[in-house]
């Protein structure tokens, strides 16, 4: 008979405070991630969050922009979610560290070196790579269906156009002038997740979960007159069709992001902390 052992609890390292990170952060400290704990959090400049340091390190938690006291301070899982500059910067020495990385920003593996060297490194060492789904749903059984041949994948993406403000949205299309729904690009997504690197990183999840970057179909579409995100895939392939379509809410504090990913995070660690696990 196996010999149960009972693991302890988890200690999460997490990059970025942003939008995802803050919500993850509270998640933890309060209790709702299961059996983890929040060892340290990584950002750009420590002086900005202030008001956080301390409650924080009340809660065991280092807050800090020094890359070399945040691997320091030693967790078994790492966070990434802080954009695609951070998987660049960080991924390799976790994996190399020997922890497991999940991360957020999936658009960063448009660049098909970092994926090949980051696959490698899960593949070889002790740390494995684990992708967010974010705002994806019905991605368990697109990957399954993905096994067998596939005809087309393809997501559209429509935002508010508050949503597009501050991206290249803003150079290919007059927000300030649109009478309604306008797609302002149309193209893969490898394209959409480099260009959009803080919108579409869902298109390269979606890509990288089926038929792959180049041959994922993505538009991406202005709304004026309305406040939620409004997303649409098309999935055609031999073990089956499917049309998933959603609405999502913006994030209160970026509105670039939806609602729901920080929650795909949350759901994500409870996962890779717990006994019991939906969609697996």
């Amino acid at each position: 008979m196996k010999e149960h052992v009972k693991r302890g609890p988890a200690r999460v390292g997490l990059i970025g405070y942003g939008a995802i990170g803050r919500a993850v952060a509270e998640a933890i400290w309060t209790g709702k991630v299961g059996r983890a704990t929040l060892s340290a959090v990584l950002v750009r400049d420590r002086a900005r969050y202030h008001p956080v340091v301390a409650p924080a390190e009340r809660r065991g938690t280092l807050l800090t922009d020094d890359p070399d006291r945040f691997f320091a301070a030693g967790f078994d899982l790492l966070v990434e979610a802080a954009g695609q500059g951070a998987v660049r910067a960080y991924a390799e020495p976790a994996l190399q560290a020997g922890h497991d990385l999940l991360v957020v920003s999936i658009g960063a593996f448009t660049d098909d070196a970092l994926y090949a060297r980051l696959t490698e490194l899960a593949r070889n060492g002790d740390g494995r790579l684990l992708l967010a789904g974010g705002a994806l749903p019905a991605v368990d059984w697109m990957q399954a269906a993905a096994l067998a041949p596939v005809a087309r994948v393809l997501i559209a993406q429509t935002k508010p156009v508050a949503s597009w403000r501050g991206t290249p949205a803003e150079e290919m299309v007059d927000l300030d002038e649109l009478a309604g729904s306008t797609c302002f690009f149309t193209g893969t997504a490898r394209e959409a997740a480099h260009t959009f690197p803080k919108s579409s990183n869902i298109t390269a999840m979606l890509a990288l979960a089926t038929v792959g970057l180049d041959r994922t179909e993505v538009r991406l579409i202005a709304e004026p007159h309305g406040d939620r995100m409004h997303t649409r895939i098309e999935f055609v392939g031999d073990a089956g069709t499917v049309t998933v379509e959603w609405q999502g809410t913006p994030s209160a504090t970026n509105p670039s992001t939806s609602a729901d990913v920080p929650l795909t995070v949350i759901k994500a660690i409870r996962d890779w902390t717990g006994d019991l696990v939906f969609g697996a």
